[in-house]
C-alpha cells in the first residue's frame, strides 16, 4: 500500500511526494496534481510517493534511452551543474550502483532501477532517503507500464504475489471465524 508525505514532511522532495526533485512540467504524469492544487510552484507534486517514484524512473529512463547511458551522461542531464554539484552527485549515483563513471549502462531491470532510485534519493533527499522503502520503489516499478523502446529493453519483474492476497486474507479471516466458533 503506498503511502503519501504530502504536504506534511520538512524535506521538500517528501513533502511533495517526489522523492527525484522533478520540476514541474507539462507533462501528464500519472498521479500528478494539477498545477491550481499544488502547492510547490517549483516541483511537481504527487498523490503519492508511488507516483513520483514512477515519474521519476520513467524521466531517467526516457534520458538512457536518449543516449545518456552512463551515470556522467545521465546525471549531467538529470542534475545539471546549474543546479547541484554535479560531480559529487555522479560520485554517489556511481558508488550506489558500483560502475564507473563512463561505463556504459546496459542492464536496466527491476534490480537495477530499485538501486538506480535509491542511489537519486540519497542525494535528492539526504538522510530522509529512508523512509521511502524499497517496498515504495517496487510499487512504482509495477505501475511503471512498458517503457521498452527499438534501442532500449527494459525488464520489470511482476510482483507474483499480489494476486494473492485477497486470497489470503479470505483463508484467515475463514478460518479465525472457524477457530473462535468453536471455542
Amino acid at each position: 500500500m503506498s503511502k503519501s508525505f504530502l504536504n506534511s514532511h520538512a524535506v521538500r522532495g517528501l513533502r511533495n511526494n517526489n522523492p527525484g526533485n522533478l520540476k514541474r512540467t507539462k507533462d501528464a504524469w500519472q498521479g500528478k496534481i494539477p498545477f491550481p492544487q499544488s502547492k510547490d510552484a517549483t516541483f511537481e507534486q504527487f498523490k503519492e510517493i508511488k507516483f513520483g517514484i514512477r515519474a521519476m524512473l520513467k524521466d531517467l529512463i526516457h534520458d538512457i534511452n536518449k543516449g545518456k547511458n552512463t551515470v556522467n551522461a545521465l546525471i549531467n542531464e538529470y542534475a545539471p551543474s546549474s543546479e547541484n554539484d554535479t560531480k559529487a552527485y555522479i560520485l554517489n549515483v556511481c558508488k550506489t550502483l558500483g560502475v564507473q563513471p563512463n561505463q556504459k549502462l546496459t542492464t536496466i531491470n527491476s534490480k537495477f532501477l530499485v538501486i538506480l532510485a535509491r542511489a537519486i534519493m540519497k542525494v535528492e533527499l539526504g538522510a530522509s532517503h529512508t523512509l521511502v522503502t524499497d517496498a515504495d520503489i517496487n510499487e512504482a516499478l509495477q505501475i511503471l507500464g512498458e517503457v521498452s523502446t527499438p534501442q532500449l529493453t527494459v525488464t520489470i519483474s511482476k510482483n507474483k504475489y499480489k494476486p494473492l492476497i485477497p486470497a489470503v486474507v479470505f483463508l484467515l479471516v475463514f478460518f479465525c471465524s472457524i477457530f473462535t466458533t468453536i471455542i
